[in-house]
């Protein structure tokens, strides 16, 4: 047995008593405080197999998050898609468009229009191929708005992501964003029109136009 060492003030702060070292350590403590644990003991070894234990469950903790994410991102994403299936049925009766367009060309999408405009929305088709500028002198036409997209002006048309917000590149074309894997536009989906700013890449407050 260790030989016990009597007459010292515990050394845990705010601890007055006489004290004793039992010789797990340099620390002197009272009875209650002779853990390792209890005084800090910086010879304190934690078990190795305890933090394995700890280090996993961390691990395995913030896994179930992002896959729960990724699982919402999916979910959010199908159901985007299932909706647009449904209203696509709908769109197809009623949309306005050149009737020109072969039906396999056509993408169809209720467009919401600019804040303050009379109509809150309407259904239209464009062909996949027009740029998005196109589609947007298009929509302009149909909706009677104001686009001076080919003057300086402080302000601009543009089409934007009915999600992300995102005002979409003049010079791409349409069929692109349909086919692309993150964040798509789909047939039968929603879009918004707004006049923004040069500087200005993502609409705000994008959940005011579709209420």
């Amino acid at each position: 047995m260790a030989e016990l060492d009597i007459g010292r003030h515990c050394q845990v702060e705010q601890c007055r008593q006489r004290a004793l070292n039992t010789g797990a350590g340099s620390h002197i403590a009272v009875l209650r405080h002779r853990h390792q644990s209890d005084h800090e003991c910086e010879e304190l070894e934690i078990p190795k197999s305890r933090m394995a234990a700890t280090q996993k469950l961390v691990k395995d903790i913030i896994d179930s998050k992002t896959g729960e994410t990724a699982s919402k991102r999916r979910k959010g994403a199908k159901n985007s898609e299932t909706a647009a299936k449904v209203a696509l049925m709908k769109l197809k009766m009623r949309a306005n468009g050149d009737k020109s367009l072969p039906q396999m060309e056509r993408i169809y999408f209720q467009v919401f229009l600019p804040k303050g405009s009379k109509e809150k929305s309407k259904p239209m088709f464009f062909c996949q191929q027009w740029s998005i500028g196109r589609v947007i002198d298009f929509a302009a036409s149909l909706a009677s708005l104001k686009n001076d997209n080919n003057k300086l002006t402080p302000k601009k048309l543009r089409l934007c992501h009915s999600t992300s917000g995102e005002a979409l590149p003049l010079d791409h074309i349409l069929q692109t964003w349909i086919a692309k894997a993150d964040c798509p536009l789909y047939n039968g989906g929603n879009i918004i029109l707004e006049y923004l700013n040069d500087e200005e890449r993502f609409l705000k407050n994008v959940d005011s136009y579709l209420e």
